[in-house]
């Protein structure tokens, strides 16, 4: 979502204007193909959700990844790509774009309630993996590390063994909220073209990374031929009577579900007390990336994919050989 305070702060609500983004030379949109299998659609009730994938057919454990509000499974493009590297005659990676976001499609769209992104969630994976007895890795972005909290939480996807948010803190989230408003509005409402608007992510530090602005930016937008622009594929401020419920409670879901936890944040000034207690009472990893912006993902992928991909591993359950004492005879 881009909402974070440290951006407010840095452009002091001033993002840079449009015409300085105005020829984005040598910024062409990247295809999902160099980064993802496969792109398929599958219908899971009034929806029919747009989900980007590597290695379907493996056995081995499944990342399935929840970008945030406004973003669309390519947020997760390049991170994905390093996952699936590390063993990609192994590893699963499923990307989703959530209803009313990238090139998901259907009925009752602007229903953006934690409890029906949750459902979704939940109906997509029975959809693509029927009695799923593999290992998952739980993975959300900020709006999209709520929901991932949730789900694991509820316990109704078999074999959650890793839950994994990237910059979400509830303190900080419920903070900026009375913001999120002035900054939305403060973005172009349309672009020239797609190269346009990519630029003007780079330019705003909403993406660090240029590779995965190139990649991941188009899917924000929808063209408009008789205008000859590209607008915002998802009108975030209809969702606003939404916003209060993502984030209230979750550090306590997170710090309670059953499986492993990892947090990584882009600095320790994002955690809330909660999460201060919890850290230091050793119930879950805490990674920081400095160096990054909100969208960690994009702008240190090949990190971010070794720090999931780590984690995992990690949290394997060993498997000790018992030994066979033989009684004396």
């Amino acid at each position: 979502m881009d909402l974070r305070q440290n951006i407010f702060k840095a452009h002091n609500l001033k993002l840079p204007p449009l015409e300085n983004a105005a020829q984005g030379k040598g910024l062409s949109p990247l295809s999902w193909t160099d980064y993802f299998e496969t792109q398929r659609t599958v219908s899971v009730s009034d929806t029919q959700f747009n989900v980007y994938a590597n290695g379907l057919s493996n056995s081995g454990p499944i990342f399935l990844l929840h970008h945030g509000a406004g973003h669309s499974g390519l947020t997760f493009g390049l991170a994905s790509k390093h996952i699936f590297n590390s063993d990609p005659s192994n590893f699963t990676v499923v990307a989703p774009d959530f209803r009313d976001h990238g090139a998901t499609f259907g009925e009752n769209q602007g229903n953006l309630s934690l409890e029906q992104m949750v459902d979704d969630v939940i109906n997509l994976f029975a959809a693509l993996f029927p009695d799923n007895s593999r290992d998952v890795v739980i993975v959300g972005h900020s709006m999209g590390g709520a929901v991932a909290a949730h789900t694991a939480a509820s316990k109704r996807i078999r074999r959650v063994v890793g839950l994994v948010l990237i910059d979400i803190v509830e303190g900080s989230a419920m903070d900026s909220l009375s913001a999120i408003p002035v900054f939305i509005n403060a973005r172009p409402k349309s672009f020239a073209s797609l190269e346009n608007a990519i630029a003007w992510h780079i330019e705003s530090d909403a993406i660090q990374n240029v590779e995965s602005a190139r990649l991941s930016v188009p899917s924000l937008l929808v063209s408009h031929d008789k205008s000859n622009s590209w607008t915002w594929r998802t009108q975030l401020l209809p969702t606003e009577r939404f916003w209060k419920s993502w984030y209230s409670g979750l550090s306590k879901t997170f710090t309670s579900a059953p499986t492993a936890k990892l947090l990584i944040l882009a600095g320790t000034d994002r955690l809330d007390k909660d999460l201060l207690i919890a850290q230091m009472q050793g119930k879950f990893q805490l990674e920081l990336l400095p160096a990054a912006g909100h969208t960690i993902q994009e702008d240190m992928p090949d990190r971010v994919g070794e720090l999931i991909v780590s984690f995992w591993k990690r949290n394997q359950p060993l498997n000790i050989p018992v030994r066979r004492i033989n009684p004396p005879s």
